[in-house]
């Protein structure tokens, strides 16, 4: 018989090399790490309730609703139709095309002891500066049926 010859593969592959081991992480970019961790679990609300981490996040919350200025959010109140009630005057509502839409608080036209239909223009004449035409005069009623204003639809 003859003798063996190396070509067949052996039937267990040797056992790979170990890898070296990383090298120890600088104490900077362990700093890093764990403020990157803090980070992400900060995020992703990631603390159980209840503890001191928790309680910072809420807290930070809670004090961004509470001190930042309006001014950041550009947040201007709307008109509604009782304040109305404390502003005297007339206000622009809206416009299309050449009508412009204003309510007219009571106490003005109250004032001219005149029907609504005549002590409207006098006083929108005080306040439009240019020739215009009123269109329609409607009351602003509560449920009372107390006036509360007066909307006026105006061509210019």
């Amino acid at each position: 018989m003859a003798t063996s010859s190396e070509i067949h593969e052996p039937a267990i592959a040797p056992a790979p090399a170990p890898d070296p081991a990383p090298p120890p992480m600088s104490p900077l970019r362990k700093f890093g790490a764990a403020v990157k961790k803090v980070i992400a679990r900060s995020v992703f609300w990631a603390y159980e309730r209840g503890s001191w981490q928790y309680d910072l996040i809420v807290a930070a919350i809670l004090a961004f609703i509470f001190l930042s200025p309006r001014i950041w959010f550009s947040d201007r109140p709307t008109l509604q139709l009782t304040d109305i009630r404390h502003i005297q005057g007339i206000i622009e509502v809206g416009r299309a095309n050449r009508e412009v839409r204003y309510l007219v608080d009571p106490r003005l036209v109250g004032s001219l002891d005149q029907k609504p239909e005549d002590a409207i223009p006098v006083i929108l004449k005080r306040h439009i500066h240019r020739p215009f035409t009123v269109k329609s005069i409607d009351a602003v009623r509560d449920r009372q049926q107390v006036i509360l204003s007066y909307t006026v639809v105006v061509e210019e």
